[in-house]
């Protein structure tokens, strides 16, 4: 039956949970995590962290070397599950560069992201690139300390 004329069309959104994108997210976390970029030591690390979680066993270093105030080369060590592993490949990725400040900003801004899923604009997709596959943690609460392992590494890391 057709709606009255005077009625709005519903309009959809598609959001994380659509299968075409969850799909999308599942694969970029799966690829970081079958060929992580930065993974390893850093030889000159002027900071190094560890990090353990002990609800799952997971441990993670995190090496970064700091020039002034940019982050000029960073890896890290893992025993960790696939999600920690990823979110460390591609913060890493997206932070090597970037000067403390922003990376404090986009850690902040992952962070809201696997508490709240809340969308994000296209302009923001393109600058968190595959970080945007950190979306669908937030269906999963026990995964969220998977990523705040890193973000809270990284954190301190920079101090």
């Amino acid at each position: 039956m057709p709606l009255p004329a005077d009625l709005p069309v519903p309009v959809v959104a598609p959001t994380p949970s659509d299968a075409g994108v969850a799909s999308l997210y599942q694969e970029i976390i799966l690829s970081h995590y079958r060929a992580p970029k930065h993974k390893g030591v850093l030889e000159r690390a002027s900071r190094s962290v560890e990090h353990r979680n002990p609800l799952c066993g997971d441990v993670m270093t995190m090496h970064l070397r700091v020039e002034g105030n940019r982050i000029v080369d960073a890896a890290f060590e893992a025993r960790a599950c696939s999600i920690t592993q990823a979110t460390a490949s591609m913060l890493l990725d997206r932070l090597i560069g970037a000067t403390v400040v922003d990376a404090r900003a986009v850690i902040s801004r992952i962070e809201q992201l696997i508490e709240t899923s809340a969308p994000t604009s296209t302009a923001e997709q393109a600058a968190l690139g595959d970080l945007r596959a950190l979306q669908s943690v937030a269906r999963f609460p026990a995964r969220k300390a998977c990523v705040k392992l890193v973000t809270g590494a990284l954190t301190e890391a920079m101090t």
